[in-house]
């Protein structure tokens, strides 16, 4: 059986068998997808939220029909974005959904392929874990389908990746994209584009960065200013948090500006999970800026974090946990069944992290705090109710609710029993 994914307003899909979603095979067909990438939603990689990357084939283009074999690694772990019920799938060109708040935009430019990740916000918010993964599957990806090519081409030799393409990295510079090679901007602080203007190499090497780091250099100068004035999202509470602890936590919250009655508050209702105990006492934080007007930033967080001795936890705060990729594949991209959402809950497989858990599902805290609301003291309907909301959001909100990213949630949640679950019933190995 096999999908065939279109670029017109249509998903072809056949018949699936009953009980548990039958994982199946898909393709994508170039010769039918005619349309250009528009305009108006390339203008969404704006320089302020935008980092690029390119591979500058060294000896042809790529043709039309292998354009999509690359593509089609790509949707295999990302999601097709849909605008107004149409998948963003175009003439040489993709758009996904890297996750909920960055965009992966994949084009083919004669013999340059042309990676952006764009942020709702700001590229200083790009992790550079998802940078460098993205980075790490699309290059291991692209060299193997050139090699495919050559062979079909009637060339025997094996050719290593540099003997097929340069790597350029980039900046969004007066509505177009500046390059430059890799190689110069590893060397470099700052480069001078083409059109005379001076950029910064920090951001666009976010694609090449050692995801085993979990310290700063010793000269590290932490956060760029207009990185401090930016508003902090639940993603950032989360690794905040987890780079905090139980321990200095409270001494944290008092440098805040929060009282020892807000954290006795919630020490008894929250108690028994700290992870959910922390991520409430941020969002208490921000709530309590918010009634009195006042912004929540970056800066807030340094000065707190600064008075505890710890102001370099808040340059980890952009890391994520992308280790799952290599069980990618395009039959995770399906929405997962009643049958595991019942089975994890059934089951108890996840545990009593349902604020932690409903902010990896991408849910609102108020999402949250309404289904903890609505099942006062019943942990299993909570975890259940956070599912169903996740599974039934409307897909034109929220990014698709797919397996791949049920199993990175329950991994960020070290719902290891969970994982274990969802892997065998979608038989990952």
């Amino acid at each position: 059986m096999v999908r065939v994914l279109l670029h017109l307003d249509i998903l072809v899909e056949p018949k699936r068998y009953t009980g548990m979603d039958t994982a199946m095979d898909s393709f994508l067909v170039p010769c039918i997808v005619k349309e250009k990438i528009p305009s108006r939603i390339q203008q969404n990689a704006t320089s302020d939220r935008t980092i690029c990357i390119a591979y500058r084939l060294k000896e042809t283009e790529l043709p039309s029909a292998l354009s999509y074999k690359l593509i089609g690694a790509a949707i295999s772990i990302w999601p097709l974005k849909r605008i107004d019920s149409r998948y963003c799938l175009f003439s040489q060109a993709a758009i996904m959904d890297a996750d909920e708040t960055n965009e992966l935009h994949i084009l083919v430019e004669g013999q340059r392929i042309v990676l952006y990740l764009v942020n709702k916000v700001s590229k200083q918010l790009i992790s550079p874990d998802l940078a460098t993964t993205t980075q790490e599957c699309l290059t291991l990806a692209l060299g193997r389908i050139i090699q495919f090519y050559s062979r079909c081409c009637g060339r025997q030799e094996y050719q290593s990746s540099p003997d097929l393409f340069e790597i350029e990295v980039g900046e969004i510079c007066r509505g177009e994209t500046c390059f430059i090679p890799l190689t110069d901007a590893l060397s470099r602080e700052h480069w001078r584009c083409k059109n005379g203007e001076i950029h910064e190499t920090k951001c666009s090497l976010s694609w090449f960065f050692d995801k085993n780091k979990e310290q700063c250099d010793p000269n590290c100068e932490g956060l760029k200013t207009e990185t401090l004035l930016l508003k902090p999202n639940d993603q950032h509470f989360v690794q905040l948090a987890r780079k905090i602890g139980i321990g200095d936590f409270y001494s944290f919250f008092i440098q805040l500006g929060m009282t020892k009655t807000d954290y006795d508050d919630l020490n008894f209702r929250y108690f028994s999970n700290p992870m959910d105990f922390m991520l409430m006492g941020l969002f208490n934080w921000r709530d309590t800026e918010e009634c009195n007007q006042s912004t929540t930033t970056f800066d807030k967080l340094l000065k707190a974090l600064t008075a505890i001795e710890s102001e370099h936890y808040l340059c980890q705060i952009h890391r994520e946990d992308h280790s799952l990729v290599e069980k990618a594949e395009r039959r995770l991209q399906d929405i997962p069944s009643d049958v595991v959402i019942n089975g994890l809950t059934k089951e108890n497989l996840i545990g009593d992290c349902v604020v932690h858990f409903g902010v990896e599902l991408g849910l609102s805290i108020g999402n949250i705090k309404e289904t903890m609301h609505n099942f006062p003291r019943n942990l299993n309907g909570q975890i259940h109710n956070l599912l169903v909301k996740w599974k039934t959001q409307k897909q034109h909100e929220k990014v698709k609710p797919t397996i791949y990213r049920l199993m990175v949630a329950l991994k960020r949640v070290r719902a290891a029993e969970g994982l274990a679950f969802v892997k065998k019933s979608y038989g990952v190995e």
